[in-house]
């Protein structure tokens, strides 16, 4: 059986390195987890900006989104840690997240 680890953990500030937005990770599949339709369109979006095509074996983010009140669907080689350390504006924060010392976001369930 494989192991795949995540470079990001839940409760980190990400960013997006080609579109550039923020947000705080609440989940993370080990591998693409939604439908091929969305796959393919994510796809098709990295090759027109000339990136690699999107690969499914590797873990996938699932992020509260910056100054928006969408999630964010995000494979791990299109994310960096954020630049900036300023707080993270979205309406389901406070459900899923406490803020720790130094505006560190702490998941409110026990992680299995």
């Amino acid at each position: 059986m494989q192991f795949t680890q995540a470079k990001f953990n839940i409760g980190q500030v990400v960013q997006h390195k080609h579109y550039g937005f923020r947000g705080v990770i609440f989940d993370v599949d080990f591998e693409y987890s939604l439908d091929e339709k969305w796959y393919q369109e994510a796809s098709k979006a990295m090759q027109r900006m000339g990136q690699p095509a999107i690969n499914k074996k590797q873990p996938f983010y699932h992020i509260l989104t910056d100054g928006s009140e969408h999630e964010s669907y995000v494979s791990e080689q299109n994310l960096e840690l954020a630049k900036t350390g300023k707080p993270v504006r979205h309406d389901s924060i406070d459900q899923w997240f406490t803020i720790g010392f130094g505006g560190q976001y702490k998941p409110r369930f026990s992680i299995n």
